[in-house]
């Protein structure tokens, strides 16, 4: 399939970065995270990958009331606090321009390489009235109650202190009665009401960006919430900013049809885009693939002189680790589809344990470069988690790379070759100096800065979390790959079905 005829004449792609004080430190609150925000953005930092100079221009524009979706009376309580905060990040972020990266390569002396521009994620993206676009309202407003607010009898609220003498009568009070599941892997915590409205404005602004051409990869390593449901927590997850960043680019990222001879150019004809939502976390994708999983039913084979129902908005892919002990438990969708699905555009790709980079070749040249040159998307939502990495604590079946063909860079170059918009968002990672090194490394790709292998970690307010080695160098597993050659083959023919099917349906309503 041709590339994107948006990136004709440009020699190098547009990135941008979404950033602000107040979503890394909001960030660094997540219980699941302590720290990573921090760790990953400076590290970048440091690296001299981030242009702060443009948000000069931009900061004025950005975040004023009715730039986002719309705003009712439900966010009136929280938008002096949100100016507040905007201020805040506007002085903050035009400080960082002044500031010169420091390693022990000299990065400074590569001042004209290429950089990814610095945005400020629009708080008007974040608000209620943007949240309920797709989660339960009660939901959202049991989330954006005031920590300090909380009525104690309320069965989600959580004891000050695990030592508390109504700890365990409280535990066994959550685990009948919470019906949002927060709780355990999800608690409550003090900024989760700020935290849930950044995460949400970050991914939007991102998709945002794409769907105005502002640029063509937008990198938002903040989010990528993948287990989040509409009425529920899940996984770490509170909000999933991906479904309302897919939900926005939907909406405003509509393709301009070509005009007919003689046709009114101010009358242009366009369509609803293709979405292609990727996700290559280690954990399957179970909030995004239920949010987007499409009720219509594409029957195999199709009758002859019939035309097939019109394909969906997005065409979700998981590629992940798949046991019954492993979170999330297995259900229909997570596991690899029949060739005659009546679901040909909500799609898994399940791997026993310890993928390697060989693994996750086979995978992306057998199963999703065929579904992708059929589904021909017009923006791609990639969710690059690093829990796949050795060592990760909560991944613990991963044997991924960041190097070498299969790894996460090579799958970013795949990715960056089809020529299409990209959001490109963070997701699982609970090892966080390896995080942190995948998506630097992931920034190189992008922006076309070849780092040399154990190049060593500048110096910043993080050093010291690299040791022992102080390199970007992820050391690769010597765990056994669990996945077996006719079990890749298996689901290679099972995709090449399931890309006629798609390509065939596509065609037919074009």
């Amino acid at each position: 399939m041709a590339p994107d005829t948006r990136f004709t004449n440009r020699s190098k792609i547009r990135v941008s970065y979404l950033w602000s004080p107040s979503l890394q430190r909001l960030s660094d609150d997540l219980p699941s995270n302590v720290g990573r925000s921090s760790m990953v953005h400076d590290l970048i930092k440091s690296l001299g990958l981030l242009d702060f100079e443009e948000l000069k221009g931009s900061l004025s524009g950005r975040g004023k009331k009715g730039d986002g979706d719309g705003e009712s009376e439900d966010d009136d309580d929280n938008e002096g606090d949100r100016d507040e905060i905007q201020n805040e990040d506007k002085q903050e972020a035009d400080g960082e321009s002044q500031r010169t990266p420091v390693s022990p390569t000299e990065l400074s002396t590569h001042a004209q390489d290429e950089k990814a521009t610095v945005v400020l994620p629009d708080p008007s993206l974040g608000t209620k009235t943007c949240l309920i676009r797709y989660h339960d309202r009660s939901y959202i407003e049991r989330l954006l109650k005031a920590h300090t607010d909380e009525d104690p009898n309320d069965p989600t609220h959580l004891p000050s202190s695990p030592l508390s003498s109504t700890s365990s009568p409280r535990r066994a009070k959550i685990a009948r009665t919470d019906p949002y599941n927060l709780s355990h892997d999800n608690p409550v915590f003090p900024s989760l009401s700020s935290y849930i409205s950044h995460i949400a404005a970050a991914t939007s602004t991102a998709c945002r960006l794409l769907a105005t051409d502002e640029t063509d990869w937008a990198v938002c390593w903040d989010g990528g919430r993948h287990h989040a449901k509409r009425k529920e927590a899940g996984g770490f997850c509170y909000v999933n900013d991906l479904v309302l960043g897919g939900l926005l680019l939907a909406r405003e990222g509509r393709i301009p049809l070509q005009l007919k001879e003689g046709e009114d150019v101010k009358r242009q004809r366009t369509r609803a885009p293709r979405i292609f939502y990727l996700d290559m976390d280690l954990h399957y994708s179970d909030g995004v693939s239920a949010a987007f999983h499409s009720p219509t039913v594409y029957p195999y084979p199709m009758e002859e002189g019939v035309n097939p129902p019109k394909p969906p908005n997005v065409l979700t892919l998981s590629v992940h680790h798949s046991s019954p002990i492993f979170f999330p438990p297995p259900t229909p969708l997570s596991l690899l589809p029949s060739p005659g699905t009546e679901s040909p555009f909500s799609l898994s790709i399940p791997l026993s344990a310890y993928p390697s980079r060989q693994t996750y070749a086979k995978v992306f040249n057998q199963c999703i470069q065929p579904i992708r040159e059929a589904w021909d998307p017009d923006y791609v939502i990639l969710q690059l988690g690093t829990d796949g990495l050795p060592g990760d604590r909560v991944g613990q079946y991963g044997n991924w790379s960041v190097a070498g063909e299969g790894g996460i860079k090579w799958v970013v170059e795949r990715v960056k070759e089809w020529g299409k918009k990209v959001c490109v968002t963070g997701g699982g990672g609970y090892r966080h100096d390896n995080a942190a090194r995948a998506w630097a490394e992931v920034m190189g790709v992008l922006l076309d800065r070849d780092f040399e292998e154990d190049m060593p970690i500048p110096h910043h307010d993080h050093f010291e979390q690299y040791a022992p080695s102080f390199t970007l160098q992820v050391p690769d597993s010597h765990m056994r790959d669990e996945n077996k050659p006719e079990d890749l083959e298996k689901a290679a023919e099972v995709f090449n079905v399931l890309a006629e099917r798609i390509k065939v349906i596509v065609d037919a309503n074009s």
